[in-house]
């Protein structure tokens, strides 16, 4: 509130002091805000079409037509009077005539305004207290005869303002810090609640890919029921690799001999990697128990975190790789040497926020009883092919030669490589490998590995088969193999690479498709051009 000015006091009768004794503040209207100082012993209260609130005296003449009510200075109070013919209400009652007490709501009128009655103690305060400002509101919607929306929407837009340019500056900049805190408070709840969703929604992708993961290894995984399996097929008399290769040549004459020479350089590709969080740059290590157990999560997942202090979460696999003659280097497939680039695996390690490392990858050759370390040394982006490099030294004399001429329909192939993969590989080595494996109680993926390899147990499957197709990318022929048997040669007569095995299509009766060898040459012509 503002301290009256002389421009704002109506002159007192009589020649008075002109004191002020009490005011009326507009709350609605086009005068909201505004006030009127009762200063003299007889006033009158005009509303103009507008719903402009005015006084006067009330000798003044001539009168106006648009006088509601007469204010009468009686015994140390106002008393309101309604003009004849003229509506007025009174906290909500509608009066001819009342007595008015501090902080009364008078209605002037069908259509308003609503003023507060104030007595004054002289003081001439600089501004409303939030008190008055509240009260004010408050008895607005208790006394307005407006509809409930309205009147309630009034008293908040009104409320507002006037908290906002009637009440001292020390007020407002306390309201104004309270409300900077309070939408300080919560952008960073909603940060916080977004990064929380994030983590989850990072957290959940995690799992996924891992279990995207976990379920490749399975199927290179070894299982009592395995072993299992094994035993009832031994009963059953499973042909060793040196009888299947008999029987192709009883069956088809196909040069034994040629497919033997190759055999020495096809290797049993055994390899797992690991993830590493992006974000934090550690890698994911399986969570230990108390009693040094690698613990599970509720879902029987192994739990693996990148603060985990147990072993990096390994996922293994296993392939087929051939050594090329005259260079000391392996040819495999892309998706064997990146075994996480299968598939969705990829885009789903990427949503999780992890990325993949290569943490061993082992080449086993038959009549070798130590396995060369392997390293990545150049992939194809046009075709499923990749390129490893191994310790010279041990390649010596091996190595399959390329073919120079395209295969064609109806050619006979021969495929060398280990499907299945260790299974495969047990059930070649004999029911006595079987029986030392039991006895020893030993399922590790490594070990058997390493175990075959020492007792001269590694040698690849061979199986014969006829070209259905050709094409600049792709060679389609039936000879048998199954997962694990990627990576691994196709062969011709001569004992030539023809092709790489990349893919089975069980659903167009057994075929598989082979990347041609020139796409090989191609890859070997950009390793040389390092």
């Amino acid at each position: 509130m503002r301290k009256p000015k002389v421009s704002d006091m109506i002159p007192p009768v009589n020649g008075g002091e002109g004191e002020v004794r009490a005011f009326l503040e507009s709350l609605t209207g086009p005068s909201r805000g505004n006030v009127n100082w009762l200063v003299d012993n007889a006033l009158t209260v005009s509303v103009s079409e507008g719903r402009v609130l005015s006084l006067r005296l009330k000798e003044d003449l001539p009168p106006h037509d648009d006088e509601i009510a007469t204010l009468q200075w009686v015994d140390d109070r106002y008393t309101i009077t309604a003009t004849a013919g003229r509506n007025l209400w009174v906290n909500g009652q509608k009066t001819s005539s009342t007595s008015l007490n501090h902080g009364d709501m008078i209605e002037f009128g069908e259509k308003g305004p609503m003023s507060r009655y104030r007595l004054c103690d002289h003081s001439f305060p600089a501004h409303h207290t939030v008190e008055d400002i509240l009260s004010d509101a408050y008895a607005y919607t208790r006394t307005s005869r407006r509809p409930f929306a309205k009147k309630m929407s009034g008293a908040l837009r009104d409320g507002g303002w006037r908290l906002a340019s009637q009440t001292t500056v020390l007020f407002r900049i306390t309201i104004l810090a309270t409300l900077l805190v309070i939408v300080g408070f919560g952008y960073l709840l909603y940060q916080n609640d977004r990064r929380l969703a994030e983590s989850i929604e990072q957290e959940s992708r995690k799992i996924e890919a891992v279990a995207v993961m976990l379920a490749q290894t399975r199927e290179d995984a070894l299982t009592p029921d395995d072993l299992s399996s094994l035993r009832d097929a031994f009963k059953n008399q499973l042909v060793t690799t040196e009888q299947r290769l008999g029987t192709l040549e009883q069956q088809a004459g196909a040069p034994t001999r040629v497919i033997a020479a190759s055999t020495r350089s096809v290797a049993f590709l055994q390899g797992a990697y690991g993830l590493r969080h992006v974000e934090s740059g550690k890698i994911l290590r399986h969570v230990v128990g108390p009693d040094g157990e690698n613990l599970k999560t509720p879902f029987g997942q192994p739990w693996i975190e990148p603060d985990g202090t147990g072993e990096p979460a390994e996922f293994q696999f296993t392939g087929t790789g051939f050594l090329i003659a005259g260079v000391p280097l392996m040819a495999t497939n892309r998706h064997v040497a990146l075994p996480w680039t299968s598939g969705d695996r990829e885009k789903a390690l990427r949503d999780a926020g992890l990325e993949p490392e290569m943490l061993r990858l082992l080449a086993y050759l038959p009549d070798q009883t130590e396995p060369i370390e392997a390293r990545l040394l150049r992939f194809s982006e046009a075709a499923d092919l990749a390129i490893l490099e191994v310790e010279p030294s041990r390649v010596q004399d091996l190595g399959i030669p390329l073919a120079d001429a395209t295969s064609r329909v109806g050619e006979e192939l021969y495929l060398l490589g280990y499907p299945t993969g260790l299974k495969a590989l047990i059930a070649q080595a004999g029911p006595g490998f079987l029986e030392g494996l039991e006895a020893d109680g030993t399922l590790n993926f490594w070990s058997i590995a390493s175990r075959l390899s020492t007792q001269g147990k590694i040698h690849p499957l061979a199986s014969r088969g006829i070209v259905a197709r050709t094409s600049e990318s792709a060679i389609v022929y039936d000879a048998e193999t199954t997962t694990g048997g990627s990576g691994g040669p196709v062969l011709n007569r001569r004992g030539e690479v023809v092709a790489i095995n990349a893919a089975i299509l069980p659903e167009f009766g057994g075929s598989n498709i082979g990347v041609p060898v020139s796409h090989l040459r191609a890859l070997l012509e950009e390793v040389e051009s390092q």
